[in-house]
């Protein structure tokens, strides 16, 4: 039997983690393995973890989405982290392209808010190459 992608989900809102637990739980080929509500619980968590997957909101009011990203590095450096946003006007506030932001910020892949499950469930059970913007333990360090 194939070795399950383990995924970790941080998201703010607990009816979306939920949501996405409920949805990834029964797909072959994945395991939930920790869910988060926040930038610095997910470190923890993904220390512990060390999940090969890190699925994270991209909108957040606090430290967390595009900011998370250099503290998860650190704390999961093998995890490929995909960013996604559930909320369409995220998208593309002031004319500025969300996924853009994700990947320049290190994400390996990035979600929209049109994705379907199935989109989510395919990209989750082969997970992309990690992008080649992602940066290394020493560029995250001396930032």
């Amino acid at each position: 039997m194939p070795v399950p992608v383990t995924v970790m989900v941080v998201e703010r809102y607990r009816c979306v983690r939920d949501t996405l637990r409920i949805a990834i739980h029964p797909m072959p080929g994945l395991e939930l393995v920790a869910e988060a509500s926040d930038a610095t619980e997910a470190a923890g968590l993904a220390m512990d973890h060390e999940p090969d997957v890190i699925l994270l909101d991209v909108d957040w009011p606090s430290l967390a989405g595009l900011g998370a990203v250099p503290v998860l590095r650190l704390a999961a450096p093998q995890a490929l982290i995909v960013m996604y946003s559930s909320e369409p006007a995220f998208e593309h506030r002031n004319g500025e392209d969300a996924a853009g932001f994700a990947i320049a910020a290190g994400a390996d892949a990035y979600l929209t808010a049109a994705a379907t499950l199935e989109e989510m469930v395919t990209l989750l059970q082969a997970p992309p190459e990690p992008s080649p913007r992602r940066p290394d333990r020493e560029e995250l360090l001396n930032a």
